[in-house]
């Protein structure tokens, strides 16, 4: 009897391991010391553990399936788990539906998330370097769920060689546009949202192999906003820095990173936004992905 279930026990292991081929975990953990001057706790500890789940199966007919879903555990919180999206691919399309990106932050910028974050080991805490965008476009929900039948988003994407085309739409809200191609050591991009005036936003970079260099615009709501944005190796690491304009505001940024091996990288930097009585962020500490 116990040979018996020895053997059904590998058999349906073998079974799971079959069916669990396609599911690929990756993930970052972080650590490290904030400050915000305008909290009346200015300095704390922050810590993070976050793991990305992508399923993907390949189908007949040059047709591919995959799902994804992150979990996020900050400082000594319950782990929650984000909304999911599945998508189908075909000869450089693909259909996505779910919890992700809108088309603007897709495929609409040349650099940087929505344009920026690239300040602090977290990925910014203000990400003044986006030029407005992350307030305005549809964005990736890293936690909780929150999508129903009306609010849930579509994107289309085609893909050739190093261009990208995407649209995407809530249903009942905003549709997006969004076109980004490289050619040499240049990336262009551009992009469209009607959400509420009507966002617009184009951006070229530069590669330039140990520096690289950046410069967007966005028009939001009656403004124009903009980053200019800069790096270079140095010390080891990298620097990178940026000023731009957000809602009539000045907004700065510096940063460098010093990669410790394994995927750890030890990062420092600091950003303002001078509107109003003005906001200080500052950031000390260490991340890795794996």
């Amino acid at each position: 009897m116990k040979k018996i279930l020895l053997a059904s026990t590998a058999l349906v292991l073998s079974a799971g391991l079959a069916s669990a081929q396609g599911l690929s975990i990756s993930g970052q953990g972080r650590m490290g010391v904030q400050y915000n001057s305008t909290l009346a706790t200015t300095t704390r500890q922050e810590n993070r553990l976050q793991l990305n789940f992508n399923v993907s199966v390949a189908a007949d007919h040059g047709m591919s399936f995959g799902a994804y879903s992150r979990v996020r555990i900050n400082n000594g919180a319950t782990g929650i788990f984000s909304g999911s999206r599945v998508w189908g691919e075909i000869s450089g399309f693909r259909i996505t539906v779910g919890n992700q990106d809108g088309a603007v932050r897709g495929a609409g910028v040349a650099f940087g998330y929505a344009g920026g974050c690239g300040v602090g080991y977290e990925g910014g805490q203000q990400c003044g370097d986006s030029m407005g965008l992350l307030g305005v476009t549809q964005g990736f929900a890293s936690t909780g769920g929150g999508f129903t039948i009306a609010t849930a988003r579509t994107r289309i994407d085609y893909t050739m060689g190093d261009t990208r085309i995407a649209l995407s739409r809530v249903g009942g809200g905003a549709t997006e546009i969004g076109a980004r191609t490289s050619f040499n050591a240049w990336t262009v991009a551009a992009g469209y949202s009607n959400t509420g005036t009507g966002v617009t936003t184009v951006s070229a970079g530069y590669n330039g192999g140990s520096w690289a260099a950046g410069l967007g615009l966005a028009r939001i709501a009656g403004a124009t906003n903009y980053v200019l944005q800069g790096s270079t190796n140095m010390g080891g690491g990298s620097v990178y820095g940026y000023i731009g304009r957000v809602a009539g505001s000045a907004t700065y940024g510096l940063n460098y990173g010093y990669g410790l091996g394994g995927g750890a990288t030890l990062t420092v930097g600091a950003e303002r936004n001078t509107a109003g009585a003005g906001t200080t962020t500052a950031s000390v500490g260490v991340a890795f992905n794996f």
